[in-house]
C-alpha cells in the first residue's frame, strides 16, 4: 500500500515536473524559432528595398538588356550587387527574360535547381518560403522572399542559405528533447527518494496504529472472556432470576458476544493489513471442497432461520495459489452475510463458473430486501452499516465485507455487489485459477 502511495507520489510529481519541462522548452524554442523568422523576414524585406530601389535605377539608364544574352552579361556586369551577402541570391523574372545573381561560391548546378525550386514553389508576396534543394550530393536549404513590386511585367525574388540555422534548430530540439529526459529521469529518482523519506512517518503512525489495534484486540479478549464464563454461570441460573433479570442478562450476554466477534475482526484486519505489506507464501488450494464445505457448515445456521443453502459450485479440478484459511473465511462472510439479510423461508444460492482459462467467478445470491442504491459504493468500508435502523437487531460489526474485500485483493482478485429490493443482493468474486 505505502509502495503503491510512493510511485503514484512519485508519478504526480515527474508528471507536473515534465508539464513544466515541455512548457518551457517548447516556449524556448518557439521564441527562438520565431525570432530567427522575423530575422529572416526583416533582412530580405531590407534587401527587398533595396533590389527594387536599384532595379528601377537601372532601368531608368536603360541598362538592362531587352532581348540579347549577352546584353544581359553586359547589364549584370553594370548592376550593382553589393546589397548581397555571400548567402544571399537574387533573381528578376520579366516577360522578356530572366536575370538570376547567383554568388560564386555557388555552382551552376546549384544555381539551376534553386531557379526550378523557386519557380515550382513560387511564395505569396510579402511571405517568406523555405525551399529545400539538392544538388552534386548536397542539400540546401533557402528562404525565398518575394517582395511587393510595383511592375506588372516582373517578379522579384530574394532568397538566403539557412540550411546552418535549419541544421542549429535541428539540434536545438535533439538537446531539448535529451536535457528534457535526463531532467526528468533525475527528478524521478530524486522524487522517489524524497516521496520515500516522506512515507517514513506515515509508515510510523501507520504500523503504531496497527500496533495498537493488534495489542487491543488481544487484551480485549481475555477480559471477555472472564465476562462471558461467568455470564454463562448466571445462565445456568436464569430460571430462578426475576423476569428483568433475564432480560438484562440476556442482553449482556448478547453484547458480550458482540465484543468477541468485533475484538476477533479487528485482529483479522490488523493480520491482513501487516501481511499485505509482507511475502506471502501461497498454497495449491481446490474450489470445489472448499466451497462445499463451508456451505455445509453454514447450512446449520441457516436452519435455524429456515433458510435454504443451494450450492450450484461443480468445480472439481478447479486450484488457485493462495491461502486455504483466507478463501475458506472469505466465502463464511459472504454466506454468513447473506443468511443475515435474507427472509425466513428463502433460499441462497453459491455458485462457481469458469471465465476463460485462468478466472473462476463465485457468486453469493440472497432474496432479502436488497442494498439501498446510494449505499452500494460503500459496503466494502469498514464499519459501515448499509441499513442503521437494523444494526443492531442483526448481529455483525460492520467489518466483515472489508475483510472479505481484503482477502480478495491479497489474491490479486476483484469483489463487486449488486442489489435491488426486486432480486435481492449479489457477491461476485473473480479469481485467478490455475491453468489445467
Amino acid at each position: 500500500m505505502f509502495e503503491q502511495t510512493r510511485k503514484r507520489l512519485t508519478l504526480m510529481y515527474s508528471g507536473m515536473l515534465a508539464l513544466i519541462l515541455l512548457v518551457v522548452f517548447v516556449g524556448f524554442y518557439w521564441t527562438l524559432f520565431a525570432i530567427m523568422l522575423r530575422n529572416e523576414q526583416a533582412q530580405l524585406e531590407a534587401i527587398g528595398e533595396k533590389a527594387i530601389h536599384e532595379w528601377k535605377e537601372s532601368r531608368e539608364r536603360k541598362l538592362l538588356p531587352q532581348s540579347s544574352e549577352e546584353e544581359g552579361l553586359i547589364v549584370e556586369r553594370r548592376m550593382d550587387f553589393d546589397f548581397l551577402q555571400p548567402n544571399q541570391l537574387f533573381m528578376l523574372v520579366t516577360k522578356e527574360q530572366q536575370l538570376f545573381k547567383l554568388n560564386a561560391e555557388h555552382d551552376s548546378q546549384l544555381a539551376s535547381a534553386i531557379q526550378k525550386a523557386i519557380l515550382e514553389h513560387e511564395p505569396t508576396a510579402g511571405r517568406i518560403a523555405h525551399i529545400s534543394v539538392t544538388a552534386a550530393g548536397e542539400n540546401k536549404i533557402f528562404a525565398v522572399y518575394r517582395p511587393f513590386f510595383a511592375e506588372d511585367d516582373a517578379k522579384l525574388y530574394l532568397a538566403e542559405d539557412v540550411s546552418r540555422m535549419e541544421q542549429l534548430l535541428h539540434q536545438m530540439r535533439w538537446t531539448l528533447i535529451v536535457t528534457g529526459i535526463l531532467l526528468l529521469g533525475g527528478a524521478a529518482l530524486v522524487g522517489y527518494w524524497f516521496s520515500g523519506r516522506a512515507m517514513i512517518p506515515i509508515n510510523q503512525s501507520y504500523k503504531r496504529q496497527i500496533d495498537f489495534t493488534t495489542d487491543a484486540s488481544h487484551e480485549l479478549r481475555t477480559p471477555l472472556s472472564v465476562i462471558l464464563s461467568s455470564a454463562e454461570i448466571l445462565q445456568e441460573k436464569k430460571e430462578s432470576l426475576p423476569a428483568f433479570h433475564q432480560t438484562v442478562l440476556q442482553s449482556m450476554l448478547d453484547e458480550i458476544h458482540r465484543m468477541r466477534r468485533l475484538a476477533d475482526d479487528l485482529l483479522t484486519l490488523a493480520r491482513s493489513d501487516v501481511e499485505a505489506n509482507q511475502e506471502r507464501h501461497f498454497q495449491k488450494v481446490g474450489l470445489y471442497g472448499l466451497i462445499r464445505e463451508v456451505a455445509e457448515r453454514m447450512q446449520i445456521k441457516a436452519s435455524a432461520k429456515k433458510v435454504k443453502i443451494v450450492n450450484r459450485a461443480a468445480l472439481e479440478g478447479v486450484y488457485l495459489m493462495g491461502d486455504g484459511d483466507s478463501i475458506r473465511q472469505l466465502f463464511y462472510i459472504l454466506l454468513d452475510n447473506a443468511v443475515k439479510y435474507s427472509e425466513e423461508g428463502s433460499e441462497v444460492v453459491v455458485d462457481a463458473v469458469l471465465d476463460g482459462t485462468n478466472r473462476v467467478v463465485c457468486s453469493v445470491r440472497d432474496y432479502g430486501n436488497g442494498i439501498p442504491k446510494e449505499d452500494l459504493p460503500y459496503v466494502f468500508e469498514r464499519f459501515y452499516r448499509a441499513d442503521k435502523a437494523r444494526s443492531r437487531e442483526v448481529e455483525g460489526t460492520g467489518l466483515g465485507l472489508s475483510i472479505a474485500a481484503q482477502i480478495v485483493k491479497m489474491h490479486k482478485g476483484q469483489i463487486s455487489v449488486s442489489s435491488s429490493k426486486e432480486q435481492g443482493t449479489l457477491f461476485s468474486v473473480v479469481l485467478p485459477i490455475l491453468s489445467s
